[in-house]
């Protein structure tokens, strides 16, 4: 039986394929798919971002689409966000 984290990381996959295989290609997540994505996943995270910039900004390799590497790089920024949040009183 997987343990939380195994699941908490199968669903983590199954999100970006979600987004990803939009356009046929699970292993780039494009701009409109993206905005999909973090519109409807993560609304907290991105009611107070540029959504434009964060793409800029994810897309490390400049090809126009989110890698799962580059996904990662979003879910670490909105789990720090996270954690801190759950902290304050």
């Amino acid at each position: 039986m997987p343990s939380e984290l195994e699941k908490s990381l199968s669903n983590l996959i199954d999100v970006y394929h979600n987004y990803s295989n939009i356009q046929g290609n699970h292993h780039a997540l494009y701009k409109n798919d993206f905005k999909k994505m973090v519109t409807t996943e993560c609304p907290q995270f991105v009611q107070n971002i540029n959504i434009e910039n964060l793409f800029r900004e994810l897309d490390i390799n400049s090809d126009n689409a989110i890698n799962f590497e580059e996904f990662l790089a979003m879910v670490i920024k909105v789990g720090v966000a996270s954690h801190k949040d759950s902290h304050k009183e």
